[in-house]
């Protein structure tokens, strides 16, 4: 039933906000604050339209723009999820954006918040950009990355990082990833499931970039806010609105869990 509340709930917002105002590519002041905004798979870039929304609604006016990586044609999903060799040249276009934009505002705070199967093309992203284009606060909602992928070298620019688990999206990242694969190709459930952990045998260097990535856990009582534990509740609008500006903040409102100690 929370799936179904997620997804009446998420879908109708996305029409209404897209009828009002449509799809730019850049929306707010992009001079002292930034966020990059990636959809997951299916191209209808439902993360991009909700965040705008909250951010529009709830405090300064903070710049944005989004990055379209999926297939041309909407609704392609298990394209989307399985090209990985195209999926990696994506990446490297989003690494390209991110350095223009740094260029082109060079005093703005960036952020990159992204949803799904994005979070798989930001990560491979921010690999390529080895650190070059400085990242205030990385958000990985629902990854559906697999929970050994070695976070340590997307890491080396991004100050502080926060990934979104729910342990009641068993479908879309349980047997979904199970079936379909993850986006970085392995068979299995996916973190935005269970939880990333620090692969063994990696660098002192990976380790100090772990330490720097929190987990937040769905809880029962993220329900007050809208949230019912689904794939796309972390997109709903009551969630975004109180959570979403504390994340960017670097002052979360709930509960967050180190990697390492699993606490």
């Amino acid at each position: 039933m929370g799936f179904l509340i997620d997804r009446v709930s998420v879908v109708s917002t996305f029409f209404a906000e897209l009828f009002r105002h449509g799809l730019p590519e850049f929306v707010g002041d992009m001079d002292r604050e930034i966020v990059m905004l990636l959809d997951g798979v299916g191209g209808f870039q439902f993360v991009p339209l909700l965040v705008r929304k909250v951010l529009r609604e709830t405090g300064p006016k903070i710049g944005s723009t989004w990055f379209r990586w999926q297939a041309a044609i909407p609704g392609l999903i298990l394209v989307d999820l399985m090209w990985h060799r195209r999926n990696r040249v994506m990446a490297a276009r989003l690494a390209r954006k991110l350095r223009v934009v740094r260029r082109a505002h060079p005093n703005a705070t960036i952020h990159l918040v992204a949803f799904s199967g994005g979070t798989g093309i930001a990560v491979f992203a921010l690999e390529r950009l080895r650190g070059r284009v400085p990242i205030e606060t990385l958000i990985l909602a629902c990854p559906a990355i697999s929970r050994e992928y070695n976070l340590g070298p997307a890491m080396r620019g991004v100050k502080r990082a926060y990934a979104l688990i729910s342990n009641r999206d068993r479908w879309i990242l349980g047997a979904g990833t199970r079936l379909f694969g993850t986006m970085d190709r392995r068979y299995e459930r996916s973190a935005g499931l269970v939880g990333f952990a620090r692969p063994s045998g990696s660098s002192a260097i990976d380790a100090e970039a772990y330490s720097r990535i929190r987990e937040i856990h769905w809880s029962p009582e993220l329900q007050k806010d809208g949230h019912a534990g689904g794939h796309t509740g972390w997109a709903h609008g009551p969630f975004l609105r109180r959570h979403l500006p504390a994340l960017l903040a670097g002052k979360p409102l709930l509960p967050v869990r180190m990697l390492d100690s699993g606490q």
